[in-house]
Order: C-alpha cells, then sequence, then structure tokens
C-alpha cells in the first residue's frame, strides 16, 4: 500500500507549479499534512478520553484535469506523513477488486492506518461509484481521513445521476461538508517533457516502414506486435502477467493502433497506465493512423459508461505523450516497401 515506483521518493520540494491554482493546491496538501497530524496527535494522546468534536474536515480531494500534478502532490503527501501517521496508498480500481462489503473495508483499513491515499477517483461504473460512495462514509466513521485525487467534481460521477437519493445527496451536498474540494489546474506537463520513444502517425504504407527502420536498427531487446495481436494477448492473458512479460524488453514497437470501441480503449488503457508506473518501463514505439487525441474522444461517447471510460482515457492519452514524441508523416514523403 505504498506509492508506484515512479512517485517513490517524491517531495513537496519537487513540485513545479506553473499556475495560481496549483500553488494554492500545494500550499493546500502541505497544511493539511500539518492538519492530520494534529488530529492524529490528538486522537492518540490523553485529550482523546474527553468529548470533542469532530475534525473540521475529514479530507482533502484534489480535482482538475489530466497532468497537472496531483498524483504528486498525493504521494508528497504520504512520503510527509509517513511513518509518524500511517498512510495506506492505494488507486481507487484496488477497491474493486474485492467482493468484501465496503464497511468491512473500511474497518480493516482503520486497524492499521490512519489516513488514505486514494489515487484517481473515476467515473466509469455506477456500481463502483455506489461502493465507493459507502466506502468513503465508513472510513469516515472510523476515524481514517482522506487524501484523494480525480479528474472529475463528485457532482458528475455517475452515481450522482443513476444512485438513489442517499448516493445522490452525499455526492451534492455532504461531499462538499466533508472533504476540502481544491481544483489543480493547468497545461498537461507531460506533453513538454522530454520524451525517449516515438510514434508516427498517418497511412500504414508511410508510418509502416518509419517504424521498421527504426526497429531493424534497434540493438536492445525489443518486441513488435500489431494492435490486434496486443488485443489478443491482453484477452488470454492474465493482466498482471501481461505486463510483466511486456516490461522484460527494453522496446515495445506496436503498430497500428485503432480504437474501434469502448473495450479497445479499456485494454490499451489498462496496459499503458500500468506500464509507466514501472520504475523502468519499456520504451515504446508506435503507429497509427490518427493522433492519439482522436482516439476516443469523450464528447463522441454519448452512453453514460462510453463516455466514463472516454474521460478516463485521457490520462491513458496524456501518458503516451510522456513516453513518445508524436510525428504526422506525409504519406508522400515516404516511399513504401
Amino acid at each position: 500500500m505504498q506509492p508506484p515506483a515512479r512517485f517513490a521518493e517524491t517531495t513537496f520540494a519537487q513540485y513545479q507549479a506553473q499556475t495560481p491554482s496549483q500553488v494554492e493546491a500545494l500550499e493546500d496538501a502541505r497544511a493539511f499534512v500539518d492538519y492530520i497530524r494534529q488530529v492524529q496527535a490528538r486522537q492518540r494522546g490523553w485529550r482523546r478520553w474527553l468529548p470533542t468534536r469532530p475534525p473540521r474536515w475529514r479530507g482533502l480531494y484534489l480535482v482538475g484535469p489530466v497532468g497537472t500534478g496531483k498524483t504528486h502532490l498525493l504521494a508528497a503527501m504520504y512520503h510527509a506523513l509517513t511513518p509518524e501517521v500511517p498512510c495506506a496508498f492505494l488507486h481507487s480500481s484496488a477497491l474493486f477488486r474485492t467482493t468484501t462489503h465496503p464497511e468491512e473495508q473500511a474497518a480493516a483499513l482503520a486497524e492499521s492506518y490512519g489516513a488514505l491515499c486514494l489515487d484517481e477517483v473515476e467515473l466509469d461504473d455506477p456500481a463502483n461509484e455506489a461502493r465507493l460512495v459507502l466506502f468513503l462514509k465508513a472510513l469516515d466513521d472510523h476515524g481514517v481521513m482522506l487524501l484523494a485525487t480525480s479528474n472529475v467534481e463528485p457532482d458528475r460521477f455517475l452515481a450522482s445521476t443513476y444512485g438513489n437519493d442517499r448516493f445522490r445527496r452525499f455526492l451534492h451536498e455532504e461531499f462538499q461538508q466533508v472533504y476540502r474540494i481544491t481544483f489543480v489546474g493547468g497545461d498537461d506537463y507531460r506533453r513538454s517533457q522530454a520524451t525517449p520513444g516515438q510514434a508516427w502517425i498517418g497511412p500504414a504504407e508511410a508510418t509502416r516502414p518509419a517504424m521498421r527502420s527504426t526497429f531493424d536498427g534497434d540493438d536492445r531487446s525489443a518486441r513488435w506486435l500489431s494492435f490486434e495481436t496486443l488485443l489478443h494477448e491482453a484477452t488470454e492473458t492474465e493482466h498482471t502477467r501481461l505486463v510483466g512479460r511486456l516490461s522484460h524488453f527494453e522496446a515495445l514497437y506496436i503498430e497500428d493502433i485503432r480504437i474501434r470501441h469502448t473495450d479497445d480503449a479499456l485494454r490499451l488503457l489498462r496496459l499503458i497506465d500500468d506500464l509507466y508506473l514501472r520504475p523502468a518501463p519499456p520504451i515504446l514505439y508506435f503507429t497509427a493512423r490518427q493522433e492519439p487525441d482522436a482516439w476516443f474522444r469523450p464528447e463522441e461517447q454519448q452512453r453514460g459508461l462510453q463516455r466514463g471510460v472516454a474521460e478516463k482515457f485521457t490520462r491513458t492519452i496524456s501518458r503516451l505523450y510522456a513516453l513518445c514524441r508524436i510525428h504526422t508523416l506525409d504519406p508522400a514523403a515516404t516511399t513504401a516497401p
């Protein structure tokens, strides 16, 4: 229950705020660390036997677009609190991989931890969001402080639309009373980073020979596979094992990425996100007919669940830009084999 390897040594001092909202988020994160220490010290001390009012805030919710450093701030809070205040660090998806009742999950976590860092709270499944609401309420009942990140404001969760009155009331009314909500705005920093990999955008007759030339000259351990092969392996192979297998290569070359429907988006999302968080992910190269931003646009998805996945997919696209330089090729300038 620790931050991913990419954030193993993250600190507040490393966070480079670029906008006023990022400056405010950094200040809120630092202040909340001090606030949690005070609350936990009071609960551990002799004064805990006296009747007291509950703390004003029971959590900090950092919300904003992808690539503004929210996970960085969350990991920095984790490191600033640990070990004085025992913290658990989880991705929100970890809450949904068990059949344990949410109240039992919260009770078990409260036995060992005083705070939970919950990364990337998402909105792609109303049932999971309903489970999350139950978990958060139980967590609060046990006195565990919540530190969370999300690209989605609480009143835009699917559960606020599809859930029952209790869930809607919690998301629209109670959430803002219990948790401090801080917006973290700005441009996607990953798109301005120096990237090790490369991508070629255009028709196959232009992109395939361009990537093949790089692959043929690559003396590292590298694997070439079509996107269809990757999807097949993602279907037939247990996810953690597949990520481990792909991570053994120093470079991956993926030919002709095309997102035709939600399943394609989800499979690519899970693979890219998990590879990105590895301490030393393989260098990524790929070809595609369209630029990543056009693959699975949220505004083009009408149904609730599809739009939810597309919203989450924007983070994957951000990470692709962090992994690859994107080049659009002029097919007239490339000779087909």
